[in-house]
């Protein structure tokens, strides 16, 4: 029994220290759960999510993100007469005050050009998201399984080879 809570114990304290240090704060930002996920395992391309929170009193502009290797852009998927298209966006405004979401179906980073084997499930991917006014912040991605809720797990990268 003792054994179990110890172990149980460990456990919920490294969950605990994951989830902390997956927060970034960079003046008035706050970066939050930023997680890579590949829509199946021998995938070229995949999506990464995260929040950008802004306390403060004047907006900010996210101008890029850059990764060692394969190549990242953002984006964000949007319905054009009745069909799901990705657009590249050349920044995203982080209004003061306000949380932006980079989330399956609309924004996101799409991290591109990954050789069949990149980013297994429980790897990361260290970024540097360019901000107008926060500068260049450190981030790192870890990398999650697909959901399985339907197909491409909801994340607007399902391909029929899953």
């Amino acid at each position: 029994m003792f054994r179990s809570a110890t172990h149980a114990a460990a456990l919920l304290f490294a969950t605990v220290v994951s989830v902390e240090a997956a927060e970034v704060t960079a003046g008035d930002l706050t970066i939050a759960s930023p997680v890579i996920v590949k829509s199946f395992a021998k995938a070229r391309a995949a999506g990464g999510y995260m929040t950008v929170a802004n306390s403060g009193d004047k907006p900010d502009l996210l101008l890029g993100v850059s990764v060692e290797g394969p190549m990242a852009m953002i984006h964000e998927s949007r319905e054009e007469g009745g069909i799901m298209r990705m657009v590249h966006l050349d920044a995203v405004e982080i209004p003061a005050g306000e949380t932006v979401a980079f989330a399956p179906g609309g924004l996101h980073v799409m991290i591109m050009g990954l050789q069949p084997d990149d980013l297994p499930v429980g790897d990361t991917l260290d970024a540097v998201l360019t901000f107008d006014r926060a500068g260049e912040v450190a981030v790192t991605f870890r990398v999650e399984a697909l959901p399985v809720d339907g197909p491409g797990g909801g994340t607007g990268h399902g391909d029929a080879m899953n």
